[in-house]
């Protein structure tokens, strides 16, 4: 793999003078091609040479021409891919400098001699969410342009690696009588005819063939050739591309080289996103590749085998173009829902495994995440009816008791792939990625969100934990990217839709979501971690002045009510904790279990959370320190009748946070604690609200006595 210090420090002049060397030679040996046979062998048949002698002299003398023929094609084929290689390295390398002259020009950005990209806040933007947003997307934009074009010079020296070894060829007396060299199309032929065999490659062939779908899947000439040569027992076309789909994935998951085939059923998947791009394979093509899709594959219980070999090499590893994604989705929704048989009498007996899941739905939404755009818009109520068949018409596999697994093993099922495409459309970002998030979020994204929170919150205490299992990551994901209006939900009583958002689900429905999505503790520290992340850039907007007494020696009536919303919150969240405690507590081994995993992820920084300025941040970390403490102590007492007597690790939270901010203004924390300062008036706010809400929502929301 070529590194961003070799691509910035390369000479390709070597490069280039080995391309003319080499045709110079090719040049030198065409010209010598068939003067063997038009200078000596005619000159000795017409001084009338003839005999056995003569005849092998003649068949001796074809031969060096031959040899010379082969020898200047193989000539050709090696300047030809030393150009190439000189071409496409010059072409990285411009990307390259490109990239750095742009971050030079970027007083907030700067590259490390390995190709880090770091950045700052200007002093006077520190305390601006937006300033530090737009650079950190800078910083990420020059970051992903420089990874571009050192992953061009990797692929570019992959392949010149792939044709320099191919045509030394195999034999030692002899040359290699098909070289290759002449490019992606050239390439795509041979991978053609590589992938044929199968299963019989042999390891070095093997080797081949990984690496030239490695280096070219990217391609559109390589992509599109390969496709439309891809011949399987007779079928050709789309047909051949879902038999050599099946057999690669199978081969993926078997007991040799899986790995290997692994990488190759990967670049399958890259090629099938490269060729059909901007309609590349054309619309006959992708017709034919959904009526061979529809078709039952060649099982005698008649199910289709088709459509899942096609969905699940979609969801491998390509990113696919949004009308061919929308196209397939939307055909394979249309051909489920009208289908008379569902389930496993369509899809297969592994259609409900853990492991092998015929499940083409998994495939089709592991596709869709990598596009937030084409989940909106495959989502979108406005456009299809494609939300409410996902959410409430479908039965997905093990459905009913799928909550009871165990999360490690639901992440790999197509409930969990239905969660990725969901976060991906409702936070407009890719699930599998480091991306920043996503502002605004627009009305259909709001739409998507607020439909599928109130399809698993249920109608009572007895719905707290219906949400499955593969779907609490996804979910707590979503709920942290709309912190603004989880606030709100929980903090105040609203009259109308929250803000900023728009969501219209309601408290104890949100709750229930949020208690579902806490059986795994991960997902309760990324929800409760946004919600703390909230508190503390809202607190971070109050100056000095707002912790002064007013007239009458009270506290700021903003920063007053803010403080019981934010006690409200932590209140309920807290709620969801103990309730959730006391769940796992049936037996030691199920308690430890559980409180091992949320005292390990509560001091975690969940990914793709807004950045915060410096003042907002370290509210968060004293504020998330002191639960964190609290927390590992009273998840241990005994959590029944009056909660508020004896669980206080919000209020505890908010406390610190409140003592903190007051600090940062240079009060003396005595004078702060004295009976009737403001910040004592603030955590008298906060406690009461918190009490009322932990002790409501345990009863309440939870069921609890």
């Amino acid at each position: 793999m070529v590194s961003f210090k070799e691509l910035h420090e390369a000479d390709f002049s070597g490069v280039n003078e080995a391309a003319e060397a080499w045709a110079g030679v090719a040049k030198a040996l065409t010209a010598l091609d068939g003067r063997v046979a038009k200078d000596l062998t005619s000159t000795a048949q017409r001084a009338g040479w003839k005999g056995d002698a003569a005849d092998a002299a003649t068949t001796a003398m074809q031969g060096i021409d031959g040899d010379f023929k082969q020898a200047s094609a193989v000539a050709t084929a090696l300047a030809a891919i030393m150009k190439t290689a000189a071409e496409d390295f010059t072409a990285a390398r411009r990307d390259l400098d490109l990239a750095l002259h742009d971050a030079q020009a970027d007083s907030d950005l700067s590259v490390t001699a390995d190709g880090a990209v770091n950045w700052t806040v200007p002093k006077e933007s520190r305390n601006d969410p937006e300033a530090e947003r737009t650079i950190r997307a800078n910083a990420q934009a020059i970051a992903d342009r420089l990874g571009k074009a050192v992953a061009k010079a990797t692929a570019a020296d992959q392949r010149a690696t792939i044709d320099l070894q191919a045509d030394i060829g195999t034999s030692t007396t002899a040359f290699n009588p098909t070289p290759g060299g002449a490019g992606p199309v050239a390439d795509a032929k041979r991978a053609t005819d590589l992938m044929s065999k199968a299963g019989s490659l042999s390891d070095d062939q093997l080797k081949q063939l990984q690496a030239l779908m490695a280096a070219n899947a990217e391609n559109k000439d390589f992509s599109t050739t390969l496709l439309n040569g891809l011949n399987y027992g007779g079928k050709t076309g789309p047909d051949a591309l879902l038999e050599y789909s099946k057999v690669y994935e199978g081969l993926a998951h078997g007991k040799q080289n899986p790995k290997s085939y692994q990488d190759v059923y990967g670049n399958l998947s890259v090629a099938l996103a490269t060729a059909t791009r901007e309609g590349g394979m054309g619309k006959e093509w992708q017709d034919g590749l959904l009526a061979a899709a529809r078709r039952p594959g060649g099982s005698a219980a008649g199910y289709n085998d088709n459509y899942p070999a096609l969905a699940k090499l979609m969801g491998a590893k390509g990113v696919f173009d949004k009308p061919f994604l929308l196209r397939v989705g939307n055909d394979l929704v249309d051909y489920e829902r009208n289908s008379k048989v569902k389930g496993e009498e369509l899809w297969g007996p592994n259609w409900s495994a853990l492991t092998g899941q015929t499940d083409p739905m998994g495939g089709l939404m592991s596709a869709l995440s990598r596009d937030p755009g084409a989940s909106k818009d495959f989502f979108d109520p406005g456009k299809t009816k494609n939300l409410d068949y996902v959410l409430h018409e479908r039965k997905w596999p093990n459905q009913g008791y799928e909550q009871n697994q165990m999360d490690d093993l639901v992440r790999d099922t197509s409930r969990a792939a239905l969660g990725d495409a969901l976060e991906a459309a409702t936070t407009g970002r890719d699930p599998h990625g480091n991306q920043p998030p996503v502002r605004p979020h627009d009305k259909v994204m709001s739409q998507i969100m607020d439909e599928t929170l109130k399809t698993f919150a249920g109608s009572g205490p007895g719905d707290k934990t219906s949400l499955p299992a593969a779907l609490r990551r996804p979910m707590a994901d979503m709920i942290a990217d709309y912190a603004p209006n989880m606030h709100e939900i929980l903090g105040k009583e609203l009259s109308g839709p929250a803000q900023p958002d728009g969501l219209t689900i309601q408290r104890d429905q949100l709750l229930r979501v949020i208690r579902g999505a806490s059986e795994d503790p991960a997902s309760f520290a990324i929800i409760h971690s946004a919600e703390s992340r909230e508190i503390a850039a809202r607190l971070g907007d109050y100056g000095p002045e707002a912790f002064k007494p007013d007239v009458v020696g009270g506290a700021n009536h903003r920063l007053h009510s803010f403080t019981q919303e934010a006690g409200s919150a932590l209140g309920a969240l807290d709620a969801v904790f103990a309730d959730t405690a006391s769940e796992h507590t049936e037996s030691a081994k199920a308690k430890a279990d559980w409180d091992a995993k949320m005292n390990y992820h509560l001091l975690g920084t969940p990914a793709n959370l807004l950045p915060l300025g410096d003042i907002a941040q370290r509210l968060v970390d004293v504020g998330t320190a002191q639960y964190a403490n609290d927390a590992k102590a009273l998840a241990d007492s005994e959590l029944q009748g009056n909660l508020s007597s004896h669980f206080s690790a919000g209020q505890n939270q908010l406390n610190k946070m409140i003592d903190d901010r007051v600090a940062q203004f240079g009060t003396d924390a005595t004078a702060a604690d004295q009976t009737g300062s403001v910040s004592q008036q603030l955590k008298t706010d906060g406690r009461t609200s918190y009490n009322i809400a932990i002790d409501s929502t345990y009863r309440t929301v939870f069921g609890r006595s």
